[in-house]
């Protein structure tokens, strides 16, 4: 189960997806604007994402919207991006701390 639900958020695309649905739910059309994807690439993806419980699907007329259904893939997102820019961050205090050292300035 813990590799099925890595294996679904290792895609980008699929991240890019939940990104959007971070900010709040949305229908298919919604995403595929948002994300420039074909409507039948999202609904792939939707679907994998669906299959590893992390989103959820509801009808609301003719449209299909979707939500995150699992809190702590937000909260995993969150820790995994704080650390990557915490890294991002020390590693352009070194590339600054090396200029300055070689006399280049910033």
């Amino acid at each position: 189960m813990v590799a099925g639900r890595f294996r679904a958020l290792s895609d980008p695309t699929r991240l890019r997806i939940l990104s959007t649905l971070m900010q709040g739910e949305s229908s298919v059309q919604d995403l595929v604007h948002t994300t420039g994807l074909e409507q039948s690439n999202v609904s792939r993806h939707l679907s994998v994402l669906r299959r590893e419980g992390v989103v959820e699907r509801r009808s609301e007329g003719n449209r299909a919207v979707y939500s995150i259904n699992d809190p702590t893939v937000v909260q995993l997102c969150e820790i995994v991006c704080g650390g990557l820019e915490e890294m991002r961050a020390g590693e352009l205090e070194s590339l600054a701390n090396a200029k300055v050292w070689k006399g280049e300035g910033i």
